[in-house]
């Protein structure tokens, strides 16, 4: 790997310049400048040459080699008595302390009694800027780079005038502003023309919980072993609902449309004393996202493929979610007990994908499982817990409970719902607890079965009550010390989402303005409301994903809830289109909306949305148009008619003209005038059509100047039929 000049005498603690010509003169190696590159057999050579150096017996003269030598014998002599010196200011420091303990003991106690049970204070990490924008190291100029840079700031930065700049960019092509922002290649290429280097700085976007301190360090002997999370992911209709429900007895796949899982659950079984916890997640290729979210709060996924279908394109979406994870994958071949079935094919399919059976001397247990005849379904269970116990999956009971959302939802009579899953800690009831941009205490707790309970416990799932709004699927959940607290990190988070879509805002119009110039985009405006936040986000991707560069799906508002009066106003003030997953629209609703002709569209089958949609889309895309060649005329003769202007005289030389069709009329192969006939005749009666071999007479619509010799061709113009693909 090379190194720059400049970096190997930050190494060796030389100026760059003095290093520079020590390679030239005493090592001989062909280097310009420091910022040439120094390839690895060349940095041996200098190392070897330093080894050489730093002996004192192999350099009497005392070159470098010697001042290098001596140079950490100081340091080390330093860091002896810096050492010593910290030490016994740290001793006296202690004496001191030791005293005022002593004599200030009461005043002390009743502090902390003050204190005791109350916090007042607010922590919010951030991350640090390293280092300032521009530093000079060596003689060097380091310009270090966070996001974007315009030409502008970069001159200022380099200490050169934008002009140059933009003068020397001119010359390479590129015509750029004062304004105009620069890639880091086009940075990085003229800070080398004034031996300037460029860093460029990543910016680290600290987590919920670490931004606000609110994770907490475990200790060891705190650990204790939590039931496994497990998802169960797959293609539609291999069967996932119905494994899960032969695992755990009761049945969940009567009612659902279309055979699809519409919603997310989680539930908990006991097998041999052991708890595990299962996440079901849609089979939909539309709740992608549900799916990925599925996959961050597992442990093992377990991949349902069925044994007569094999791998389709969801199985492989599937298995890459869980690779992203980093969670260990078990395959659940189901459906054996059909005729057609056939487990090996499976196996083959999958290790083209990675996934090589433990038979066959890879990592990956392969269960034949068959969920309508419930067979082995033991051993899948047993292969878990044997999965479990190698992960050792731990975390401490007796925290403050953190979790994550797994769906939320607003319930008219009892107020926002969320389900979570509790991955530390335990939570009870009176909690108070905040996720994302909302807070809350715990009011009830209901578990999977929907019994209320006092307290859920390590990796279980259950339903919250007492959320003041409806948190976002996904936010993690934390139990926070007092309400004060979660108030003001609500707060700050609010503050930055908007002060994010503000940016973003504003880059999108700046960098969309001048493409709507040229472009006529064509939106089409819904309000979307679905059963739950889950599906109300996999629905608002399913619907972007249909737009194009000519027509856009633009989602006005995105809700979970019964449709409302108020959803039926914003979508006749703005002109959309009301879309219902799961959900109706009130009685109120449904008379406002046919009394100000606000269509409603509900259904609970996905796809009947989404073709709803592409059908109105497409029916909004521009023509298109297809140029069919019909023939052509030559001009033999041109006459002046008074008060109609000039008439040709012509021969149909190739195919057929009509009196309606579009022409152009070409002189020495270029094209003069493009429009219609506005008479042909055939002697002195008007044709309908001319064909090839017969004499005519024509006259071209508001175009006079028509010579002899000029070719006639006419064509039409069929229209395509469009569709967004």
């Amino acid at each position: 790997m090379k190194k720059r000049v400049h970096e190997l005498a930050k190494e060796y603690e030389i100026n760059s310049n003095e290093f520079l010509n020590l390679l030239k003169d005493k090592i001989k190696l062909e280097v310009t400048s420091i910022l040439s590159g120094v390839n690895e057999k060349d940095i041996e050579r200098v190392r070897e040459y330093f080894e050489r150096k730093i002996t004192p017996e192999k350099d009497e003269k005392g070159g470098k080699g010697v001042a290098l030598n001596k140079k950490l014998l100081e340091e080390d002599e330093n860091f002896e008595e810096e050492m010593i010196s910290k030490k016994a200011k740290k001793n006296k420091k202690n004496n001191s302390s030791k005293d005022i303990i002593e004599n200030n003991e009461d005043d002390k106690r009743k502090k902390n009694k003050k204190k005791k049970g109350r916090r007042t204070d607010f922590v919010m990490k951030t991350v640090e800027a390293a280092g300032s924008e521009t530093i000079e190291e060596d003689g060097m100029k380091i310009i270090k780079i966070r996001g974007e840079i315009t030409l502008g700031d970069f001159a200022e930065r380099l200490g050169v005038s934008s002009s140059e700049i933009i003068k020397k960019l001119f010359l390479k092509g590129q015509m750029l502003t004062i304004n105009s922002p620069l890639s880091i290649d086009i940075v990085e290429e003229i800070a080398m023309d004034y031996d300037a280097l460029v860093e460029q700085e990543e910016e680290i976007e600290l987590d919920f919980g670490e931004k606000f301190a609110l994770e907490l360090e475990d200790r060891d002997e705190d650990l204790q072993e939590r039931p496994p999370v497990i998802t169960i992911m797959g293609h539609v209709d291999h069967g996932k609902t119905s494994l899960l429900d032969a695992i755990r007895a009761s049945n969940v796949v009567q009612g659902e449309a279309g055979g699809i899982t519409q919603k997310i659950g989680a539930y908990q079984i006991i097998k041999n004393g052991k708890k595990i916890t299962f996440v079901d997640t849609p089979g939909h290729e539309a709740f992608t996202d549900m799916r990925a979210r599925g996959a961050q709060v597992t442990d093992i996924a377990i991949l349902v493929v069925a044994a007569d279908d094999g791998v389709m394109p969801q199985t492989i979406e599937a298995l890459s979610h869980a690779k992203a994870a980093n969670v260990p994958i078990i395959v659940a071949v189901n459906k054996i007990d059909k005729p057609e079935a056939n487990p090996m094919r499976v196996k083959q399919e999958l290790m083209e994908h990675g996934l090589v059976s433990v038979e066959w001397g890879g990592e990956t247990e392969f269960v034949e499982v068959s969920a309508k005849q419930k067979l082995h379904l033991d051993d899948l269970l047993d292969t878990i817990l044997i999965t479990a116990e190698i992960l050792e999956l731990k975390a401490n009971p007796r925290k403050r409970a953190k979790g994550v959302v797994l769906e939320s939802r607003l319930d008219p009579k009892v107020g926002p719902i969320a389900d979570i899953l509790v991955q530390e800690g335990t939570l009870k009831i009176g909690d108070v607890i905040v996720a994302g941009e909302t807070y809350g205490k715990v009011r009830a707790l209901l578990n999977d079965r929907g019994d209320r309970v006092e307290r859920i416990e390590l990796s279980q799932p259950a339903e919250i009550i007492g959320f003041t709004q409806v948190p976002q699927a996904g936010d993690t959940m934390y139990v926070i010390q007092n309400e004060q607290h979660a108030k003001r990190i609500v707060e700050e988070v609010a503050k930055e989402r908007k002060l994010t879509e503000t940016s973003k805002k504003t880059i999108t119009l700046e960098s969309l303005s001048e493409q709507f110039d040229h472009e006529n985009i064509k939106e089409l405006n819904l309000v979307l409301r679905a059963d739950s936040r889950g599906s109300v986000d996999a629905l608002r991707e399913s619907l972007l994903k249909l737009s194009t560069s000519e027509v856009a799906v633009n989602i006005i508002q995105a809700a979970s809830g019964a449709i409302t009066e108020s959803d039926i106003k914003l979508a006749e003030v703005s002109n959309a289109i009301i879309i219902g997953f799961n959900v109706r629209p009130t009685t109120k609703a449904i008379k406002e909306a046919e009394a100000n002709g606000v269509e409603i569209r509900t259904s609970n089958i996905i796809y009947h949305i989404t073709e709803d949609i592409e059908k109105a889309l497409t029916g909004m895309l521009d023509p298109e148009y297809k140029e069919i060649y019909l023939g052509r005329i030559e001009i033999k003769k041109v006459f002046k008619v008074s008060k109609v202007g000039n008439i040709a005289g012509c021969i149909v030389v190739d195919g057929k003209v009509k009196n309606d069709s579009s022409i152009r009329l070409l002189r020495n192969g270029i094209v003069m005038y493009e429009g219609k006939l506005s008479s042909l005749k055939r002697f002195k009666d008007d044709a309908k059509e001319v064909v090839v071999g017969q004499e005519c007479g024509l006259g071209i619509e508001n175009f006079n100047d028509i010579k002899e010799g000029d070719i006639v061709e006419a064509f039409e113009l069929q229209e395509i039929k469009r569709t967004l693909k």
